[in-house]
């Protein structure tokens, strides 16, 4: 990003029990294990997330997240347990659009800590790096409007519901209705 230098950053940030962090080379396994066990939840709604997701997956994610970091193309966070660091899933800055300072959140929770507020509070910290640190003013999070876990995790994180988009997702080969949120900058809010 324009002025903002990514080896400045700080690569964790941690509330309520919930550490978000930068990926590292030795998360594979973990995320190998956190994949395979959500295919039946997660994996109705991202492609990725399928039986055949293995170390050689993990490890080429890990190489591009961090390289994506490095040229402030993508800011992506392993979400871990703040005291036993267990890798709970993952959240997202993507799409990241410097002229209009806005960017995409994605985010996912492995199945056996869904419902238990993690994606929320992942999707804050989150959110609060993209406003603080590289002085975004806008977020948008789309996901399949079916999916409402996901939609209640944009809701809870004080995003506000623009509408549905026909089509705008394809998941498994289908193309889905999306429902579409914002989150804007405190300051972005302002100046109207």
């Amino acid at each position: 990003m324009r002025g903002i230098d990514p080896g400045m950053l700080p690569i964790e940030r941690e509330s309520n029990g919930i550490s978000i962090r930068k990926y590292q080379p030795g998360d594979s396994a973990a995320i190998v294990e956190a994949v395979q066990e959500s295919v039946a939840t997660v994996g109705t709604w991202l492609d990725w997330c399928s039986n055949g997701y293995g170390r050689s997956d993990a490890d080429a994610w890990i190489a591009h997240a961090t390289a994506q970091w490095d040229e402030a193309g993508m800011f992506a966070f392993a979400v871990v347990d703040a005291t036993s660091s267990d890798y709970l899933g993952g959240v997202g800055l993507n799409q990241i659009d410097q002229d209009n300072r806005s960017a995409n959140l994605g985010y996912w929770v492995r199945q056996s800590y869904e419902s238990r507020g993690v994606g929320t509070q992942a999707a804050r910290l989150a959110v609060g790096y993209a406003f603080e640190l590289l002085k975004l003013s806008r977020i948008e999070i789309v996901c399949a409007a079916m999916n409402r876990p996901s939609r209640r995790v944009a809701e809870k994180t004080g995003a506000r519901f623009e509408g549905l988009q026909s089509g705008r997702l394809s998941v498994h080969g289908q193309a889905l209705d999306a429902a579409v949120y914002t989150i804007t900058a405190p300051a972005a809010r302002r100046q109207v």
